[in-house]
Parts: structure tokens; C-alpha cells; sequence
């Protein structure tokens, strides 16, 4: 997203803060007009005018529509869709600094690359936008690159973890990990209909400080003041694991609702999260 209205129009459409310099990345929210959680993005600051988002794959087409919908026609802003022509990768998990000191000549120390941030680094051959953030709650990056650079960045990476128990993992693994971290994730802990304090990222919508208007702050504003469910951790008895849209009773009396579980390799208890 950019252009001379970009900032204005981004800050519009989320109610969290947008990033403020060059190289900063927020997690932001776009919110549907009755104040329920319509859309998450990652928004990294390229420049003064121009903003990297990304969001869940699977979404592409909601989201996208989402921005359409608001985005000013006077042509102060343009929307690029990079989808097709831009890779992801993600380096996680306690060794992944020590992995891309392997990989790179820049320096990923924690002094220079601060979490929630970004910087232009290189893997081999290869232009990789690094950003220090990723879903599984471990230290990590997420390596955007051209789509042609993938298998290239690949190689090296599963090269010089090979003698340090380096293995791709697929959406299950990281599906454990971040509810393990309890971090919430698009269809399952929110769906449009639940705002952010009841899916758990409240603490991301500065509504005393962001005083200017976005979409759904007056609705977000009731509901805040009047909540109706919260998101909890439980830990269940058993192995058997509960599915989204398994139902929580306290005897007859139907108290929530779940919205993930799974067997946790890291606790070696039966968990989940409800609403």
C-alpha cells in the first residue's frame, strides 16, 4: 500500500497504530463496521509513503476485497498485489539466530535486529526482506523474498542446519506451537463476530491513545464496555482432543465454546483455547 495517502488511509482502516519509522513492523487489525475483528495483517513500514502487508494466505481474496472497499479512488493511494511474486519462509526456534549468522554476513545479534523489525539482508545469492516476527512464539524470522530466489534460500538454509537438527515443518507442527504460545489465528479464536478483546488481542487496540476515527470504533467502544466473552487456556483430562466447535458445559449449562486444542509436545498435557 502506497502513495501521499497511504498512512492516512491504513490508519483508517486499523485500529491498532501503525508503525512510525522506517524498518517497523505492527501487528494491526482491521475491524468490520459492527466492531468484530474482519482482518489481521503484519504492516512493516517501508517508507514514508509505503507500507508492506501481509496477511493469511487463505484469506487473500476477504482481505483484499477489504482493502478495496475502503481505499480511497482519488488515486492518492495504490494497492500492488505481490502475492504470486513473493516467497515466505520462516526460520524459528532456539538456534534460529546461530542458523542465519550461517547463512547471511549481516549481523542478526539482538542489539542491531530487534524484535518487530525489519531489514534488508542477504541469503547466498539471494534479496531477503528479514522480519523478526513469527507464529510460533520462539525467536524466528520471516524471510520474504522473490519467489524465483526460493529454492536458492532453501538449500542454504536446510544446508547449514543439516548437522543442527534442521527439518521443514508443516502447518500442523505450527499449528501446535502457536497454541502452545497462545497465539490466536484467523477462523478458529475469531471469524468477524468477535471483537478484539474478546478474541484476546485487546491489548493491541490502543483506543486511549489512537484517537483518531477507524472502522468500527464507535461499535468497538460499546462492546468494550460491555463484554460478552473472553478467551481462556484450559488443560483437559484425557488424550482425546477437543476440536473447534467443541462445546464447554459446567454440568447441563453450556459455558464456551472451543476454538483450538491439541496435544502438546512441549507441556505433555492436553490443551486448548476457548471462548
Amino acid at each position: 500500500i502506497k502513495g501521499p495517502g497511504a498512512e492516512e488511509f491504513l490508519d483508517n482502516l486499523v485500529a491498532n497504530k501503525l508503525p512510525k519509522k522506517v524498518g517497523r513492523i505492527n501487528l494491526c487489525h482491521a475491524l468490520n463496521t459492527k466492531g468484530g475483528v474482519h482482518s489481521e495483517f503484519t504492516i512493516m513500514r517501508e517508507s514514508h509513503d509505503s507500507f508492506y502487508l501481509v496477511s493469511a494466505g487463505a484469506f487473500q481474496r476477504l482481505d483484499h476485497d477489504w482493502i478495496l472497499k475502503w481505499m480511497p479512488s482519488d488515486g492518492s493511494v495504490q494497492f500492488e498485489n505481490l502475492t504470486n511474486s513473493n516467497g515466505v519462509l520462516v526460520v524459528s526456534g532456539p538456534k534460529a539466530r546461530d542458523l542465519m549468522q550461517r547463512v547471511s554476513k549481516d549481523d542478526f545479534s539482538n542489539e542491531n535486529f530487534k524484535w518487530l523489525t525489519a531489514k534488508n539482508v542477504n541469503i547466498g545469492y539471494a534479496p531477503v526482506n528479514a522480519m523478526r516476527v513469527n507464529f510460533v512464539g520462539e525467536l524466528g524470522w520471516e524471510l520474504h523474498h522473490p519467489i524465483e530466489y526460493q529454492n536458492h534460500i532453501f538449500d542454504k538454509l536446510m544446508e547449514a542446519g543439516n548437522n543442527e537438527g534442521l527439518i521443514p515443518a508443516g502447518f500442523a507442527a505450527l499449528a501446535k506451537l502457536r497454541i502452545e504460545a497462545g497465539l490466536i489465528l484467523f477462523g478458529n479464536e475469531f471469524d468477524g463476530q468477535q471483537d478484539p478483546f474478546e478474541a484476546g488481542i485487546g491489548f493491541a487496540v490502543p483506543l486511549k491513545t489512537k484517537m483518531e476515527d477507524f472502522v468500527g470504533k464507535d461499535e468497538l467502544i460499546k462492546r468494550k464496555n460491555n463484554p460478552q466473552k473472553k478467551l481462556v487456556g484450559l488443560e483437559l483430562d484425557g488424550k482425546e482432543i477437543a476440536g473447534h466447535g467443541d462445546c464447554v458445559h459446567i454440568g447441563r449449562s453450556q459455558i464456551g465454546v472451543i476454538t483450538s486444542g491439541c496435544l502438546s509436545s512441549t507441556l505433555n498435557k492436553n490443551i486448548a483455547l476457548c471462548r
